[in-house]
């Protein structure tokens, strides 16, 4: 990987951290971020729940919660399809739970993978329509592009809402009211919301409009009280941690460490988060979201939704462990697809400016979370594709390109796409994946992006003596939380030696530990993750790039180090 060592005016940096009260480093960080005004600093470090914009700014919405009103007056029957990921599966749990509150008690359907597809598709409208009778059908995280099953919807009489932020590729108008801010014109804050975000406004939006018709039952709700939901989607969706997503993630984040919900207490369980702190970013990326992502993957995604509904630590414990059971399973089966996958990548596809990798064997629940690998890995967009329903179907991922500008300069040799810039879903037909790869490859070199080796971006050349509890507290409570556009600060420290007390561990020894003695502190303990094959000469200086944080054992707080990558010292 290159590193990319960035750099700020110091004049800047030093007026900014004695203005505000910051160490020189926190302030070089945040100019580094593009915060250069004083106001604009205060507003990033301390969100407010009360920086929140009106939810009636967004497009259609006055329409969305007029429909949604008539259909509560009425008691009618609501239908509720949600994707199968967590942004679906989070965005159904909260309107749910809010319609509830008003004594509607809507059916909840989620797309089954293997045999429905993704979204609003034929197969599950069908499936919504022998199960129940509904006068409105609302579709959340999915929709934008099903033209065809609105207007069968609207034609048997039955009110289509889509609340989704997924980007328009059919170019035909969607019957019935959607909230999506990518088809309108709106301000940045608002197109940066996931769809559990947009229900989030949305339900907003419903209480305000309610309040004003003197609803009590509008009054005694608290929206605050389910930021926990909408930071676990926004998170999961990888949607930028920045406007209104800050806020919400923030807030959402620090309720884990008061009165967790069932369901999210019985997940955090089984993902040894311990109660009593509050959960970080890394911890939803990487212990509860996989969790909650598995069911939609390998089996039935309804049970993900119905423990986060769940209103008895018993039974939501319970669900918990069978999710937990079914993500080691997913744990076991995309190590061995990422294995295959890297093997093609290097023998066949190293110099490509993209990798498009298909093979009909691997297990379709796992092309995503495999492509995101390849993405981070080879710093490039990465579709992964397994065979299924007789078609080559699968999923991409993107750090840096917009994938949705290069799926539709090849969407020729596509059955369908969609999705947002970082992640899509793609179909195709197997005796076309090579024309597609070429396209596809094609189209990234056409928006001007070579086949690099990765960068790394390094916020500030830290002393091993500078890391201690002040700092890396500061870092924590004025950046965090982390997430998209705003990734935790990567440091370099110099001449470094890892000595004889390094420790593998994991399958395969594929992990180590590492610990760094200084002269007048304590010494300083780092972890790298799969990292165990590229280990330095024994005797060697090399410089290191590490995330500081702090990490919890046995009740017990302490700094640890993370390695992000080494060389060798000049």
């Amino acid at each position: 990987m290159r590193w990319k060592f960035l750099d700020c005016d110091e004049g800047q940096r030093d007026f900014l951290a004695a203005k505000l009260g910051i160490s020189k480093v926190l302030s070089a960080i945040l100019l580094q971020r593009g915060f250069e005004k004083v106001t604009d600093v205060e507003r990033f470090i301390s969100p407010k729940i009360s920086d929140l914009c009106d939810p009636f700014l967004l497009k259609n919405m006055d329409n969305a919660v007029a429909l949604l009103d008539r259909h509560v007056q009425r008691k009618s029957a609501i239908s509720i399809i949600g994707d199968y990921d967590v942004d679906g599966i989070t965005s159904t749990a909260l309107l749910v739970s809010i319609l509830r509150k008003f004594g509607i008690f809507p059916r909840y359907f989620v797309p089954r993978r293997f045999s429905e597809g993704y979204g609003m598709s034929k197969e599950i409208v069908h499936r919504v329509l022998r199960k129940s009778n509904p006068h409105l059908l609302i579709a959340l995280d999915c929709g934008t592009n099903s033209v065809d099953e609105s207007r069968f919807l609207t034609k048997r009489g039955i009110d289509v809402l889509v609340i989704d932020h997924h980007t328009l590729t059919i170019n035909r108008a969607l019957d019935g009211v959607v909230i999506n801010p990518h088809l309108f014109e709106h301000n940045i804050s608002l197109k940066s919301m996931c769809a559990v975000g947009l229900v989030f406004k949305f339900v907003h939006a419903f209480l305000k409009y309610r309040r004003g018709q003197g609803d009590e039952r509008a009054f005694a709700l608290r929206l605050k009280n389910y930021f926990d939901i909408v930071a676990l989607g926004t998170i999961a969706d990888m949607m930028p941690v920045l406007y209104e997503n800050r806020i919400i993630v923030k807030y959402g984040l620090q309720s884990f460490a008061k009165e967790r919900r069932p369901g999210l207490d019985a997940l955090c369980t089984v993902a040894n988060i311990p109660f009593g702190q509050a959960v970080t970013q890394a911890e939803v990326s990487f212990k509860l979201a996989p969790r909650i992502n598995v069911s939609g993957r390998l089996s039935d995604a309804l049970l993900p939704v119905e423990l986060l509904m769940a209103d008895d630590i018993s039974e939501a414990m319970v669900k918990a462990r069978k999710i937990d059971r079914m993500n080691r399973e997913r744990q076991r089966i995309e190590y061995a697809v990422t294995l295959e996958a890297k093997k093609m990548v290097q023998q066949y596809y190293s110099n490509d400016p993209g990798i498009v990798l298909f093979n009909p064997a691997w297990h379709s629940g796992v092309v995503g979370i495999v492509a995101g690998k390849l993405a981070k890995e080879y710093g490039r967009p990465a579709i992964v594709m397994s065979l299924e329903r007789g078609m080559a179907k699968g999923s991409g991922r993107s750090a840096h390109v917009n994938l949705v500008d290069v799926l539709a300069e090849c969407s020729a040799y596509t059955k369908d796409w969609g999705g947002h810039k970082m992640a899509v879903g793609v179909t195709l037909r197997p005796e076309n994946i090579d024309i597609f790869r070429d396209a596809f490859n094609q189209a990234i070199l056409r928006f001007g992006v070579e086949v690099s080796e990765g960068e790394i971006e390094v916020a500030y050349v830290l002393d091993k003596d500078d890391i201690d509890e002040p700092f890396v507290k500061e870092l924590e409570n004025y950046l965090q939380p982390y997430g998209q556009k705003n990734e935790e600060p990567i440091f370099c420290l110099r001449n470094i030696r890892f000595t004889n007390t390094t420790e593998f561990f994991g399958v395969d020894r594929r992990h180590f530990r590492f610990w760094l003695e200084r002269r007048n502190k304590p010494w300083l303990s780092g972890i790298a993750w799969d990292m165990a094959s590229h280990f330095p000469e024994c005797n060697r200086d090399i410089d290191i790039l590490v995330c500081v944080a702090f990490d919890f054992w046995n009740g017990e707080r302490f700094l640890l180090l993370r390695l992000i990558d080494w060389r060798y010292s000049p």
